[in-house]
């Protein structure tokens, strides 16, 4: 205790070997720590690797202390019955809490102490309740819209972590980022100055749109991400991503569908994305055009543009999305680049039993997953050359007329590194 104490007062991270658990390390792990009978601090925590026979290692990153400490008697005597038990049992003895159980002691700790913790607003009732009011098609739109920013995240090497503080509304959303605590305006000087820098800036300027800036720890690293949409939420037909790499001057496109769970006889249930589609026919039309003015402009020979493929668009085939938003993870998938898709759709492999197309893992034979994807994307090794980054001002204003929300994510050029032996400088270099 008087170590974990130290860490706090320091602002560090404390970790000590625990018995082994199961959680995801995407989705939040708050830490409830006791000492002599009183709840004195909540934090939040990671599951870490093994660290022995049995034990895996706790992480607890922040931790946050009670103005007064909360007894724990007090907390059980409040529980209802049915989790009375298992409560104690975790209290005294240390252990993962049940849902129920977790949902029963930030419920009793809020009344308590209102203002104790504000970390434990995102686990309350009240929110859980929220959520799950929403309409099933502006849950669906928010979990796509989720997911793509995410991807862009991920793709930026920024903490998603700062996507787990979404919070409802009493009112719908209008998009994904409205829940967000680091939204911002369009007014706001970061979001226009990097829109400045992005090719179709003035066709996306003219579109409903909210605004987040996301930053890493050492603010050397910004994203910014923008959803653009013109229908209402519940209206809206899907989501695209479209992420722009400043420093490579690079554009890569994502298209988001979905993929059914069919049951198999005497075998595992798969996913599968059934052909033909209709609404993604229109769509690669729509791709095929602007690869023709692509194709049209020269080739780039600085070293910054080169590409091992200058098709810019990805599909991606994943499950029906859930709307939680405090996991953090990316939903497993295929990513298909567009020229491969369009082999695989004529390719007789994806000809079921009964005559009709179908893709699935097994006859798609590759794709690019999470990792792969952020690999090539990350540092432009596949998208749009310079020269070609210029011409797509018109595809951005087909994509956001199609009636899908379109989460457009900026990594701008990071700043220069001031020079060592540079002790004076003018004001001049100062604002640059």
């Amino acid at each position: 205790m008087s170590t974990f104490l130290e860490c706090v007062a320091e602002e560090r991270g404390f970790a000590e070997p625990v018995t082994d658990f199961q959680h995801s390390r995407t989705a939040p792990l708050v830490c409830f720590v006791i000492g002599a009978g009183k709840l004195t601090h909540i934090g939040l925590g990671r599951r870490g690797v093994r660290a022995g026979t049995g034990l895996s290692r706790l992480n607890i990153d922040k931790a946050e202390v009670l103005s007064e400490p909360i007894s724990v008697r007090k907390i059980l005597n409040r529980l209802p019955k049915r989790s009375a038990a298992s409560v104690r049992k975790r209290f005294q003895s240390g252990g993962l809490l049940t849902e129920k159980g977790f949902s029963a002691v930030v419920e009793t700790i809020r009344q308590l102490a209102p203002q104790a913790s504000t970390l434990l607003d995102r686990f309350s009732v009240t929110r859980t309740v929220l959520i799950r009011r929403l309409p099933d098609k502006t849950r669906e739109n928010l979990a796509q819209q989720k997911e793509a920013v995410l991807t862009a995240l991920s793709i930026a090497g920024i903490s998603r972590e700062p996507v787990q503080g979404w919070a409802p509304s009493d009112e719908t959303p209008v998009s994904f980022l409205d829940g967000l605590p680091s939204v911002r305006l369009r007014e706001d000087p970061m979001v226009v100055n990097d829109l400045q820098n992005l090719p179709g800036f003035d066709v996306i300027r003219t579109y409903a749109h909210g605004a987040a800036v996301f930053e890493s720890e050492d603010a050397s690293e910004r994203l910014t991400v923008i959803l653009a949409n013109r229908l209402p939420l519940e209206e809206q037909t899907g989501t695209d991503l479209i992420y722009f790499n400043e420093t490579y001057q690079s554009f890569v496109m994502v298209q988001y569908k979905a993929m059914e769970r069919e049951d198999r006889h005497n075998r595992p249930a798969e996913a599968v994305y059934r052909l033909p589609d209709a609404q993604l026919k229109e769509e690669i039309d729509r791709m095929d055009a602007v690869l023709g003015a692509l194709r049209a402009c020269g080739p780039d020979t600085d070293i910054s543009g080169y590409r091992l493929t200058e098709n810019p668009f990805f599909l991606k085939l994943c499950p029906r999305l859930v709307f939680n938003p405090d996991d953090v993870g990316l939903v497993p998938g295929m990513y298909l680049p567009l020229d491969y898709w369009k082999l695989l759709e004529s390719d007789p492999g994806i000809k079921g039993p009964r005559g009709g197309l179908r893709i699935t893992y097994e006859n798609a034979k590759r794709h690019f997953d999470n990792t792969a994807f952020i690999t090539v994307v990350s540092k432009a090794w596949v998208g749009t050359t310079p020269s070609q980054s210029q011409v797509l001002r018109d595809v951005i204003r087909e994509t956001l007329n199609t009636g899908k929300a379109v989460a457009i994510a900026i990594k701008p050029k990071r700043p220069a590194e001031p020079q060592a032996d540079d002790e004076e400088t003018d004001e001049e270099s100062l604002d640059v």
